[in-house]
């Protein structure tokens, strides 16, 4: 009788070891965001269409060289968008890139937007062209929408305005990109 109960008891603690899971554990990363995030912090963004122009249209690119003294340029070949493939030799770069939340975002802040603005978050089919904007109204951070300006040049004072989704646009936080508008007081 007693290796019978020790066998139900064995049994039981078996059955509720295997039925167990973690849910909460760091190594489960099974969200899309995740995945999404994970996917553009592997890759930098480089000048793909226009590198000369402040409206320059950035898609994601593996860094293969980093500048040295005697060349200011990074080395990139692109793994989307209209430069799939090529590699080439710039300085347009951006480097570290994080998600915008709900926080209060000051007008005049310089974001990278996703040219797409898809509705749901975190497309991974829709990340292959990404420009540089400046937030000129917050007031809708609440419902989940920043808009923001696309300056034209150094002395465009009516550029093109969009509202985006918060999931589609990324704080620069390497290097620090400031308004390319020229103000006069």
């Amino acid at each position: 009788m007693k290796k019978l109960l020790n066998i139900l008891v064995l049994g039981a603690l078996l059955c509720i070891a295997g039925c167990h899971t973690e849910k909460s554990s760091p190594y489960n990363r099974n969200s899309a965001q995740d995945d999404y995030e994970h996917f553009l912090g592997k890759h930098i963004f480089a000048a793909c269409t226009n590198s000369e122009y402040p409206y320059a249209s950035y898609s994601l690119a593996n860094l293969r060289k980093t500048p040295s003294d005697n060349d200011p340029r990074y080395k990139v070949t692109f793994v989307n968008g209209p430069c799939k493939g090529q590699t080439i030799w710039t300085t347009r770069v951006i480097l570290k890139t994080q998600p915008v939340g709900t926080e209060n975002i000051p007008r005049g802040t310089v974001l990278l937007r996703n040219y797409w603005n898809p509705k749901e978050p975190y497309n991974q089919e829709k990340t292959d062209l990404w420009n540089l904007g400046v937030v000129s109204n917050n007031s809708r951070l609440e419902k989940g929408i920043v808009d923001l300006e696309f300056p034209r040049d150094a002395n465009d004072f009516n550029p093109a305005r969009e509202s985006l989704y918060l999931h589609n646009v990324r704080y620069i936080e390497k290097p620090q990109v400031k308004d390319v508008r020229t103000f006069i007081w």
